[in-house]
């Protein structure tokens, strides 16, 4: 008897290990865990690992990356670009450093995704050696997005890939949708530029854009410069009901002081559009293309939004500056600008901004 109850045992013991080691692997619970916010964000930007793009258009940008793929995950999860502004990019990790979008990489964050999490890219433009954004990186920043790709290609869902920046990064986010605007499911320029056309707007019209101004910023003139801008994206997008605008007037931050100045909404986007208590940030409204009200009560962000989009890429890369050509004197052009955002950057400093 003792013997047919350790005979049994044992059949019992190795039926379980044949069925953990046949059972398909869960793609949910495999995901890396992410630190919560309240672990800082010094922790969270250790999160963060760093590459370096290959060589494209003169240059090789350096990057750094959250990853949220565990053990044996085959899930698709999405990439979020986030572009940093002038004076955050002087050393290598300084786009890091000088950022709160690590939250990003927070489990709370993490989780609002469809997928349970997201690869947070954050790209460095060469500041050190007085290149800022700009035409000239188009083709050096779309190697870095090849080089996520091609190495976590894997893990990455193409037809989720989305991308923002601040001030000058959000400038390149529209010289990136306009170049190439298959890659892209949805954009979120912040305090962008005065510089797109309304042919422009016609290379990225299949693009979902959420534009984030301030009527009192004192670089991007609203009346002059965002709501032309907005108007000609209404024009020509071929999805309006997913394209946004939110309009400031005072901005705060996530702790409810007032901000730098009201140039600086990047806090806004590095909190979901949410105070840090999960209440509604103050002081903006935000419309759709059709001109309707759009209430976003806390956790539905811009996370929400981009869990609603979707894009065609098949995850073919492409080569060059795509719809933009950047000619002989485009160069010198951005010769010039460099130096110009070089006093910018030098008056920033001093000032403390």
């Amino acid at each position: 008897m003792k013997t047919m109850k350790k005979a049994l045992a044992i059949f019992i013991s190795l039926s379980i290990c044949l069925l953990v080691l046949v059972a398909p692997t869960s793609a949910a619970g495999s995901r890396k865990p992410a630190l919560l916010t309240s672990a800082g964000i010094e922790a969270l930007r250790d999160e963060f690992d760093h590459d370096v793009a290959p060589e494209a258009g003169g240059h090789a940008l350096d990057y750094a990356y959250y990853s949220p793929v565990g053990h044996n995950d085959n899930t698709k999860y999405p990439l979020v670009i986030f572009l940093h502004g002038i004076g955050h990019a002087d050393y290598v990790g300084a786009q890091l450093d000088d950022s709160d979008f690590p939250y990003w990489a927070s489990a709370e964050l993490q989780s609002r995704f469809d997928e349970g999490g997201a690869f947070i890219l954050l790209p460095r433009a060469p500041e050190h050696k007085l290149i800022y954004w700009g035409e000239t990186l188009i083709e050096p920043l779309r190697a870095v997005i090849d080089d996520m790709l091609e190495k976590h290609g894997d893990n990455i869902d193409p037809t989720k890939i989305f991308i923002g920046g601040s001030s000058a990064g959000g400038e390149m986010t529209w010289n990136m949708i306009i170049a190439f605007p298959e890659y892209f499911a949805g954009a979120f320029p912040i305090a962008g530029t005065g510089t797109v056309t309304e042919s422009d707007t016609l290379y990225c019209s299949d693009v979902a854009i959420w534009m984030i101004a301030s009527k009192k910023d004192p670089i991007i003139n609203y009346s002059t410069i965002t709501m032309p801008l907005w108007n000609n994206v209404l024009k020509h997008n071929s999805q309006p009901q997913n394209c946004r605008l939110s309009s400031f007037e005072n901005v705060v931050e996530p702790a409810g002081g007032s901000a730098s100045d009201n140039h600086h909404m990047a806090k806004v986007v590095t909190y979901d559009l949410h105070m840090l208590d999960g209440s509604t940030y103050p002081n903006v409204t935000t419309i759709d293309g059709n001109g309707l009200k759009v209430n976003l009560i806390s956790p539905n962000g811009m996370i929400s939004w981009m869990n609603g989009l979707s894009s065609d890429f098949d995850g073919i890369t492409s080569e060059g500056t795509g719809n933009i050509d950047v000619s002989i004197f485009d160069s010198i052009l951005g010769i010039f600008r460099n130096f110009i955002l070089k006093i910018v950057n030098i008056i920033q400093r001093i000032l403390g901004l």
